[in-house]
């Protein structure tokens, strides 16, 4: 019991670096753009850029919430658990995608050196998550011969 109650710990842990990682990050840098900054863009902020930002921002709270959620910090009755977890693994998923773009595609760009640890750190962090309570494995409901 105990291994398992350290392991629930380190999971919280990771969850708390996970959602200061996208708050300190992606969160932070959406907002920036939202406000009209225009680090790291190679234009000015135009409306465009400021809503595509401000959509970036909305799906990020719902990515802290859903760790939250995940990790039993947040008690809420909306969603149901399958569906926390099916979000915990599209987020891994999105930000395993984002690194790949990082360290490929975007290798050109001035900033590559940054966002692709980032999202390498946030994408680790987010399948800690993801896979925490068990998830790793198919649940399957037990059949019954019925005679």
């Amino acid at each position: 019991m105990a291994e398992r109650k350290d392991a629930s710990s380190r999971v919280r842990v990771a969850a708390l670096a996970l959602v200061a990682g996208l708050a300190a990050g992606p969160l932070g840098t959406h907002v920036y753009w939202m406000l009209g900054g225009t680090w790291g863009l190679h234009q000015s902020t135009s409306i465009g850029i400021r809503v595509v930002a401000a959509a970036v921002v909305v799906l990020l709270v719902v990515a802290v919430l859903v760790v939250l959620a995940r990790v039993g910090f947040w008690q809420q009755a909306f969603v149901s658990e399958r569906l926390i977890r099916l979000f915990a693994w599209a987020l891994a998923g999105a930000f395993l995608l984002e690194t790949l773009a990082a360290f490929t595609w975007s290798r050109g760009e001035p900033e590559w050196w940054l966002y692709g640890p980032v999202s390498l750190v946030i994408a680790a962090l987010a399948v800690v998550v993801a896979g925490s309570g068990g998830a790793w494995h198919i649940h399957r409901p037990r059949r019954t011969l019925l005679h």
